[in-house]
């Protein structure tokens, strides 16, 4: 009995807690549209801070009975759209406007996947990190267009279309497994996964000019690109250590991290063709060297037999993202104002590319020579 009031009482709380957040969304939309910048400003800001404790402090979600915790998030999102809206009607940009799409758009379908498991008897998982990071970005996001800070609007609004792709492709993934074995997505995957939907926004950022000359893109998106790379690269190295360390080891994790390895980086290696940093017939051979190699693990799975990693693959993927960020680094506007580095900067992106392609190449020599065992059963 002391273990249900208690439960109830958790319950009680959260629900005061989000309606009164709700409310505050009514006064916020009233002061968007009169123009009270400040006291908009002022809303907002208390209700990112109440996103953050309902979160994070009170986990309201993890508590809630299942329909109440449908509605309230269904009535939530709701809510966060119209201001966003309201702030695009106030002033229209198209990068605002993708958001609002993408925001009603996960409002809508997180609400009729969210139905359909509570109609099957199952419960809904509360918000995990990617859900709960993206929400404060949409409010922080809200803020800033709300402020009129200009210089930051574009980069909060890309991270929080990101953070939003994150969120939904974890929650699409636990929804679209078998019913019967749902759970949540470990860790370490949900790192891995995050590097794949990443990949195709890296474009979007990379060439967000819309030119060829990525010299010519804007120091937040060049900045962007270089924060993205390196978090392609925290995650290769968390995944694989937080799977060990935690147990989590996975057929799922083994065959996913190698394929968003070669995704992320073959998508840049392609923008680096587009921008002249690397001729196309590097790009070739890493991509025919890392086919090759992918061939010849599937040929190994097929007999049974497991192809560990060999630390000349280690090398290799090390070495592919230090002259990654080398080059994006060398890109960057202060670096490029240094006097006499225009002369180095005509030659370096093709020897680092140079460089990386002949220990890929190399890394590949090495896996077939030491998997001669594999090939002798087919030739």
């Amino acid at each position: 009995m002391p273990l249900k009031k208690k439960l109830l009482s958790l319950r009680l709380r959260g629900r005061a807690w989000r309606i009164f957040r709700a409310a505050l969304f009514i006064p916020l939309i009233a002061t968007i549209w009169t123009q009270h910048n400040y006291t908009a400003a002022m809303i907002t800001l208390a209700v990112l801070i109440l996103t953050w404790l309902n979160n994070w402090q009170l986990r309201v979600q993890e508590f809630e009975e299942p329909y109440y915790q449908l509605w309230l998030n269904v009535i939530e999102g709701i809510l966060s759209v119209t201001v966003m809206t309201s702030v695009l009607l106030r002033n229209f940009e198209i990068l605002l406007a993708v958001g609002c799409a993408c925001l009603f758009g996960r409002v809508i379908a997180h609400s009729l996947l969210s139905l359909s498991v509570i109609r099957e008897g199952k419960k809904v998982p509360g918000r995990h990190v990617w859900s709960k990071i993206s929400a404060m970005a949409i409010n922080a996001t809200m803020l800033v267009y709300i402020l009129g800070l200009e210089r930051y609007q574009q980069i909060f609004m890309v991270a929080s279309i990101l953070l939003m792709s994150a969120a939904s492709v974890e929650f699409l993934y636990w929804f679209y497994r078998d019913p019967a074995h749902r759970k949540p997505l470990s860790i370490a995957s949900q790192l891995t996964m995050t590097r794949i939907v990443l990949t195709p926004f890296f474009l979007w950022v990379f060439f967000y000019d819309n030119n060829l000359n990525y010299e010519d893109n804007h120091i937040v998106f060049k900045v962007l690109a270089l924060v993205m790379v390196l978090g392609f690269m925290l995650t290769d190295y968390l995944d694989g250590h937080l799977a060990r360390k935690w147990g989590e080891v996975s057929t799922l994790g083994k065959y996913l991290d190698p394929f968003s390895d070669k995704i992320s980086n073959m998508t840049i290696f392609m923008c680096f063709i587009a921008t002249g940093y690397a001729p196309v017939w590097m790009v070739a051979l890493i991509y025919f060297r890392e086919a090759s190699v992918e061939t010849l693990r599937t040929l190994a799975a097929a007999e049974g037999l497991i192809m560990p990693a060999r630390r000349s693959g280690k090398w290799k993927t090390a070495l592919q993202g230090i002259g990654i960020v080398t080059i994006l680094v060398c890109a960057l506007d202060p670096i490029q104002q240094i006097e006499g580095f225009k002369a180095v900067w005509q030659a370096l992106p093709q020897i680092v590319m140079g460089v990386i392609t002949f220990v890929t190449i190399a890394s590949g020599i090495d896996y077939f020579v030491s998997s001669k065992h594999i090939l002798q059963k087919y030739v």
